[in-house]
């Protein structure tokens, strides 16, 4: 081997030595960056006519678990759903205060149950009277609050639902540079391996927005999918836009019919058209996928929770149920009830019976519902058992006529023969009345009109303690129509009534003939509140279509914060755990990726050396060389 050969090799030599370092020293750089792969350097030998010419740089790897990496992506996904939920139920939890706190909700609805029965007691004393007024107000306060920190919540998630898109649209394209940077890069060009840690790093921020699963080509370009099989990124990534909404309230909800929608929804435009991803159900997990759950399900869930206290109270205080049995001689129909109607039913109002028709029992409610466009369903009431139909007009004859259309109808599909029961205008209300000489029998086992207080002194225990704030007269009466109904955001606008609370004897002045100290109208309020079994509406958690939750309002309201405590709990639970889920496969990945200072440490010191032997291979050839030139 000449000495040139010798000089070669020493300067290729130098030259790997260089790169080592120079590798070596952007490990240690880079050991504190958490997107950083390590990198390694391997060498190969320069062989020229059969003969050691040297040594070069064979190939820069990255080290890297590609199986650890996958599960890191999904359950990154996982946690972000988790803690963006858990963030969210916590603070609805801390606003209804822990069960029994000082503030909690039950808690209030607690004190005003007190001051009933103080008041149930003591009816004539004007202490017992105010008390009743300021813990009402107290209720419907910290009902109006609640609503409004869910509606903010709602708010602050469909915010942040842009922001998320926002972000996520910017990683998808960084994301599709890379790829075409990958695709252009040759297999042995050193920026490869720093693309490729750009490409994980664009992956981990995307797959915490959204659940993705990744493939990979032959040139190490990502296609990513996400839910539903939609292609988030390929050659291409769609653009994301947000049409959030400046202003969200109880009846913001979400529709996969534009026309109907009023929240905001994450669209993809791409060359084939436009996609509302989420009426796709892209979204299945991550951090989008949360925040619209909140938004859309479950803090909904909490407004209707509380919109079935603020409707429980308003209706069991304002509503009147009357109805008197009545037993006739004579041949057909002669056993029943008379219902009164007061002052008439109001839009929302309803007539309730139960009828038993050849060995058969149904429950039916006819509901005034003034609005055409109301489709009717048994659904419109939380009894799991009843028939809905709908009442129409405005006088006792035309409310007969289409109840016995509706009762003929049912009593003849169970075999009952025509005019088994009767219904009929009588004074200020409706007579039902059933024939017991009918085939198998015919039994009226309840009927009776639920009208809504007009005044606080009509004469019946009924007054309306609590009103709606927008709706006409104050009255809240179910009111129902195509576009809504008069429970959803009640909670926001319940209040006590005006007129009441300035003056308090119609606690208990049901009208200017009622003495100081009649305890009716204050038995009949406490009673509502407490013992008086009713079903609420399915709401969240609390009762389904075909098992509605039935008890008092008082055990309702408990019902209702203990079960978004559990929720909360519940939630903090499962993002805890999924949250040591990911550091355990971070953990991994890192002993595979991570720079270990101390060992780079050692590479340096090997480095060196070996630069300093090829440097004094290259100055003994020096030296020989020159000794040729002196000789």
């Amino acid at each position: 081997m000449s000495l040139s050969s010798a000089l070669g090799n020493a300067l290729s030599g130098l030259r790997f030595t260089s790169v080592a370092t120079s590798l070596t020293s952007s490990n240690v750089a880079n050991a504190s960056n958490p997107d950083y792969a390590k990198k390694t350097i391997t060498a190969g030998a320069v062989v020229v006519g059969g003969q050691s010419a040297g040594v070069q740089v064979a190939s820069v790897t990255r080290e890297y678990d590609m199986f650890v990496s996958r599960q890191l992506i999904t359950e990154k996904s996982n946690s972000a759903y988790a803690s963006t939920r858990a963030d969210f139920l916590t603070m609805i939890d801390q606003l209804m205060g822990a069960p029994g706190s000082a503030n909690a909700l039950d808690t209030v609805v607690n004190k005003f149950s007190s001051s009933l029965q103080t008041l149930r007691t003591s009816p004539d004393n004007e202490s017992a009277r105010a008390g009743v007024i300021s813990a009402g107000t107290v209720l419907a306060q910290s009902l109006n609050t609640l609503s409004t920190s869910v509606q903010s919540l709602r708010q602050s998630a469909e915010d942040q639902l842009g922001q998320a898109t926002q972000t996520l649209n910017d990683a998808l394209g960084q994301l599709a540079q890379v790829n075409q940077k990958l695709q252009a890069a040759g297999e042995d060009d050193g920026t490869r391996v720093a693309l490729l840690d750009q490409r994980d790093a664009l992956v981990n921020t995307i797959s915490e927005y959204v659940g993705v699963t990744a493939t990979y080509d032959k040139n190490d370009a990502v296609q990513l999918y996400a839910g539903g099989g939609f292609t988030l990124l390929s050659q291409n990534a769609p653009t994301l836009t947000f049409d959030g909404r400046q202003q969200i309230n109880a009846g913001s909800v979400f529709s996969t019919d534009p026309n109907e929608r009023t929240v905001g929804t994450v669209m993809a435009h791409t060359a084939g058209g436009n996609v509302d991803l989420i009426a796709a159900g892209v979204f299945k997990t991550g951090k989008i996928a949360a925040l619209i759950e909140l938004r859309d399900a479950s803090l909904p869930a909490a407004q209707a929770e509380l919109d079935q206290v603020a409707a429980g109270l308003a209706e069991a205080f304002g509503t009147s149920s009357q109805s008197t049995a009545v037993s006739l001689g004579g041949a057909g129909p002669n056993t029943g009830f008379d219902t009164s109607l007061g002052t008439g039913l109001a839009d929302g109002n309803a007539i309730t019976m139960s009828l038993t028709a050849n060995g058969v029992t149904q429950k039916f409610t006819f509901k005034r519902v003034d609005d055409a466009g109301v489709t009717m369903s048994d659904a419109m009431t939380a009894d799991p058992n009843d028939k809905v139909f709908r009442l129409t007009g405005t006088s006792a004859a035309g409310y007969a006529s289409d109840i016995q259309a509706a009762v003929d109808a049912w009593a003849s599909s169970v075999g009952a023969p025509a005019g088994a029961f009767s219904i009929t205008a009588s004074g200020s209300g409706l007579e039902v009345l059933a024939d017991p000489a009918a085939t198998g029998g015919a039994k009226v086992n309840a009927a009776s009109a639920n009208t809504t207080a007009q005044s606080l002194a009509d004469g019946t225990a009924a007054l309306p303690f609590f009103v709606d704030s927008t709706a006409v007269a104050g009255l809240f009466t179910g009111k129902v129509t195509a576009s809504s109904s008069q429970v959803t955001g009640l909670a926001s606008r319940i209040a006590v009534n005006a007129s009441l609370s300035a003056d308090p004897t119609k606690l208990v002045k049901m009208d200017s003939t009622t003495l100081d100290g009649d305890a009716t109208r204050p038995n009949f309020l406490a009673s509502a509140l407490n013992d008086t079994s009713r079903y609420f509406l399915p709401a969240g958690k609390i009762g389904t279509t075909s098992s509605p939750y039935q008890g008092s309002i008082l055990s309702y309201t408990r019902t209702t914060v203990s079960t978004l405590s559990n929720d909360a709990a519940t939630a903090k639970t499962l993002a805890a755990g999924q949250a040591a889920v990911v550091t355990q496969l971070q953990a991994r990945a890192d002993a595979a990726s991570a720079v270990n200072v101390d060992d780079e440490m050692a590479t340096l010191i090997a480095l060196q050396n070996a630069y300093g032997a090829n440097a004094r291979v290259m100055s003994v050839v020096k030296e020989m060389f020159d000794m040729l030139r002196q000789m």
